[in-house]
């Protein structure tokens, strides 16, 4: 893997920042975050409302971040949603979507006018007041396979999430007997085939016809959800051939739309170093992140990260490669970032391990296992490094 120029002004910005009680720090670059931002806005149509999701990277700095460049924020839970108001999203650029809403929280949005709710079940509809200010949408289940893994599938026929589209006619006769503004859909975190996910948006918007032929203007927003894998952006990438179809299905159309992206936005926009503490022979290092901050991909399918190896002076190192296990700090026999992974077979301990693309479920899903602390959040901005953690800014 080649570092790009911007890329190693950050690594050397930051490489300094790593010492005996830091050794190990989460950073994200900001010029990469937005230009998938921008890329984003740039594939789907004009005026889609575009609201990250909150769980992919939660940090209050990265919320405030989002909200300040216009992009809304998507929260699967009632500490989300705080955590939204207090980054200053707009209410109506925010959308609520935990699937186990409970009264008090109910109570305690339903003065946020603007705020898109979206209902787990027909049966949730009974729990909202009759003066409730915000949208209330419907989740539907489109019951598709679009290629996501099983774990991330979230829209198969035994789905704990939305109502089955084989209901149909329970979902228009909800729409009419509740304040129903909105119908929502989510077919999987990591979306492959696009043509099913076309048939499901092609599908929500039937139904939205159906009602408002019934009752003209009842549904005025479509929540479409996210759920693409990363990618490197490029005039073929998938985001831009979903973006067209989205363009296609909702020509002419006067519904306004909402997406959810998470891991799509962050995931390569993110990057982490950590000390090499122990260098075992033959072949394994020993590193102070782990599965407390890879968990996904220490108790799934560990994800392919760009690896390399920098001394503390900033000077990568280069040479001769052989494979390495990389193990955590963790007292778990599972916790590898990698096994087999390429890297400078004269690799020493001190030097850095550099790893590339971890914006994405990884300080999001911190664990607390062995009670270690999140090591110091970093933001490169392109000329600085700002610390999120401490509000400190460094020069390079």
């Amino acid at each position: 893997m080649h570092n790009n120029p911007d890329t190693t002004s950050a690594i050397k910005a930051l490489i300094g920042q790593l010492d005996a009680r830091n050794t190990a720090l989460i950073a994200v670059h900001l010029p990469r975050l937005k230009a998938r931002l921008d890329f984003l806005s740039a594939a789907m149509p004009e005026g889609t409302q575009h609201s990250i999701a909150i769980k992919t990277n939660p940090h209050p700095q990265m919320l405030s971040f989002l909200v300040n460049q216009g992009y809304g924020l998507e929260a699967a839970s009632i500490e989300e949603v705080n955590m939204a108001v207090a980054a200053g999203c707009d209410p109506a650029r925010l959308v609520f979507d935990s699937p186990v809403k409970t009264r008090a929280e109910i109570a305690a949005i339903a003065e946020m006018d603007g705020l898109l709710v979206n209902v787990n079940s027909l049966g949730e509809l009974d729990r909202y007041p009759e003066n409730f200010k915000p949208t209330l949408g419907i989740r539907v289940n489109p019951q598709v396979h679009t290629g996501a893994p099983e774990l991330f599938d979230v829209s198969k026929n035994e789905s704990k999430f939305g109502v089955p589209l084989e209901h149909a006619e329970a979902i228009v006769n909800a729409a009419f007997r509740y304040p129903v503004g909105a119908l929502h859909m989510h077919s999987g975190s990591q979306m492959k085939d696009l043509d099913v996910q076309r048939g499901a948006l092609e599908a929500l918007k039937a139904l939205a016809d159906e009602i408002n032929q019934i009752q003209p203007g009842k549904i005025h927003t479509l929540d479409i959800g996210g759920g693409l894998p990363s990618e490197f952006l490029a005039s073929n990438a998938r985001m831009a051939l979903y973006g067209q179809i989205v363009k296609d299905v909702f020509h002419g159309s006067n519904y306004n739309l909402v997406t959810e992206f998470g891991q799509w936005v962050h995931a390569e926009a993110g990057f982490a170093l950590s000390t090499i503490e122990y260098v075992i022979a033959p072949n394994r290092l020993f590193i102070h992140l782990g599965a407390d901050f890879f968990m996904r991909d220490a108790y799934t399918k560990a994800r392919n990260f760009p690896l390399s190896i920098w001394k503390p002076t900033g000077v990568r190192v280069e040479g001769e490669e052989m494979p390495f296990d990389i193990a955590g700090p963790l007292c778990f026999a599972g916790d590898y970032l990698a096994n087999g992974a390429q890297l400078p077979a004269d690799v020493q301990e001190g030097d850095v391990l550099f790893v590339d693309h971890t914006g994405a479920n990884t300080y999001a899903l911190w664990s607390r296992h062995c009670s270690r602390e999140v090591p110091a959040v970093w933001a490169w901005d392109g000329e600085n490094a700002i610390c999120w953690s401490e509000r400190r800014t460094i020069g390079f």
